[in-house]
């Protein structure tokens, strides 16, 4: 309970601190809100981020399939040359059939690899190409993409001297306003969309609620109106002050 208090002169002042915190809660706003061709750079270079890392994911899984057949073919390609050395030191025509038998079968493997790497170094090829050519092309984009982020970042710093400089005269303001009723008003205020106080509005003998236009009961704008006491909506909770038309 606030004693000693003018309850009409601290909830106007705490109205107007409630225009200086909606000032601040817009300029947090638009610190937020990104200009359009920032939002297009950035999704245009995701995109292309995106794109790259599927190429080069693409590219060295290839890579991986080419080494190995590659290691299989000089594998191969060894023990065929084994097989043939041998062949050439075999006496009987028993023996000499088995190792043409064996570098028949060792010669079709590496006929098979071979065909199934050529279409793996073609890809390769052209995937290196790709990254080249979009490599090139976020290069380009790049410093544009810099300008923009720079040039927001700059917006976002002058925005954010304007807040801490309203801020400072906003909590020089709310130091006059008694404590316990500025606890109130944010506490209802962070509860309620950034509203802690609404105006009662009076037309033809009807009292409302300026936040959510709730019908009062006479005795509550009543209440109000005498400014003796804070006062609460019935509905939204927010605290009610009856204007400057009345102050």
């Amino acid at each position: 309970m606030m004693v000693d208090v003018n309850i009409a002169g601290a909830l106007a002042d705490l109205y107007t601190l409630q225009e200086r915190d909606q000032e601040l809660d817009k300029l947090k706003e638009q610190q937020k809100q990104l200009p359009p061709e920032l939002v297009e750079a950035r999704a245009k270079w995701e995109e292309l981020t995106t794109r790259m890392g599927q190429l080069k994911e693409r590219y060295l899984a290839l890579q991986r399939e080419y080494k190995q057949n590659d290691l299989e073919i000089k594998d191969l390609t060894a023990k065929r040359k084994q097989a043939e050395d041998e062949q050439m030191q075999s006496s009987s025509v028993r023996e000499q059939t088995q190792f043409e038998n064996r570098i028949q079968q060792l010669s079709t493997r590496i006929d098979e690899l071979t065909e199934l790497t050529l279409p793996i170094l073609e890809e390769m090829e052209q995937l290196a190409e790709q990254i080249q050519a979009l490599e090139a092309e976020m290069a380009e984009m790049k410093p544009e993409l810099d300008a923009l982020e720079a040039k927001n970042a700059e917006r976002v710093a002058q925005l954010e001297a304007e807040y801490q400089e309203k801020l400072a005269k906003r909590e020089e303001m709310a130091a006059s306003i008694p404590k316990p009723l500025l606890r109130e008003y944010q506490a209802i205020r962070r509860a309620r969309k950034g509203v802690g106080v609404a105006v009662v509005y009076a037309k033809g003998g009807v009292y409302r609620c300026g936040a959510c236009s709730v019908q009062l009961p006479t005795h509550v704008a009543q209440r109000v109106y005498q400014g003796q006491q804070v006062v609460r909506c019935p509905s939204c909770g927010r605290l009610l002050w009856k204007g400057p038309q009345e102050g």
